[in-house]
């Protein structure tokens, strides 16, 4: 156990920044898309068949609300890109970010 807590306190910055040290990490993202009220079924039945990306539900407003998740920031930002330039799509918000270190086993 002490030997495991060893390694975790030798990374540094610099070993990161370089990449010594790699870390598989997982992006979990929730955001909230605006859209056209009448068209609201059919994006979120777009935005559903972009990898990674979950609908937990819409309202007769245009209101949706998607789950995102992405083995990195830039394929976070790459699917949020997509989905605001999605037909019908009136703007998208980052409601929440979260990001974990993956296990390798």
């Amino acid at each position: 156990m002490q030997e495991d807590k060893m390694s975790i306190i030798s990374r540094t910055r610099r070993d990161i920044l370089k990449g010594h040290i790699t870390v598989k990490t997982q992006h979990i993202a929730s955001v909230l898309v605006q859209g056209w009220p009448d068209k609201i079924t059919s994006i979120e039945s777009e935005l559903t068949r972009i990898p990674g990306v979950e609908s937990h539900g819409s309202n007769d407003a245009g209101k949706l609300i998607l789950t995102l998740e992405a083995e990195n920031d830039a394929g976070l930002v790459e699917t949020m890109s997509r989905i605001e330039k999605s037909q019908g799509v009136v703007t998208a918000s980052l409601v929440y970010h979260h990001t974990e270190e993956m296990d390798d086993a």
